[in-house]
């Protein structure tokens, strides 16, 4: 059975390792060093405004979404910086099971929006859409490479 509950800075090791779990293989192939991935973690579980839910089967950690809540003038919303379901968990349906929880906690806490960022060209954004996402054409993400 499947349920969720908010992870907090205890939980950091753990979230480490799904973090390398879900991103280190295809399509993401992220490389971390073990002191940015600490880093990186830090910051997305250790803020005044995070927010972090663990997906647990059987008590197994089987899926993250870290991020951060925004007070905006639409209304408060829930920034989803990473979002994943372990590998070996996919393709089962968890990953829509997993949203609907969130979303529900989310309108538990007043949070009426979720916001994420994700490639046009892999298979998360189609099952962002599945699950009710929209692209907002009048919005643009922008980088720029310092090198």
């Amino acid at each position: 059975m499947e349920m969720i509950r908010e992870l907090k800075m205890e939980d950091t090791e753990e979230i480490k390792k799904m973090v390398l779990a879900i991103f280190s293989e295809e399509p993401w192939n992220d490389v971390w060093t073990d002191e940015q991935l600490h880093l990186y973690v830090l910051e997305l579980i250790g803020g005044s405004n995070s927010l972090a839910f663990g997906l647990y089967k059987d008590d197994l950690l089987v899926g993250i979404s870290l991020g951060r809540v925004r007070h905006w003038c639409r209304g408060t919303e829930y920034w989803m910086d990473e979002f994943g379901i372990l590998p070996e968990e996919q393709n089962r349906g968890l990953g829509t099971d997993f949203l609907q929880m969130i979303e529900r906690a989310l309108l538990e806490r007043d949070i009426t929006e979720i916001v994420l960022l994700t490639e046009r060209t892999v298979y998360a954004c189609n099952f962002y859409k599945m699950n009710g996402f929209e692209e907002k054409e009048e919005q643009v993400f922008m980088a720029k490479s310092l090198s």
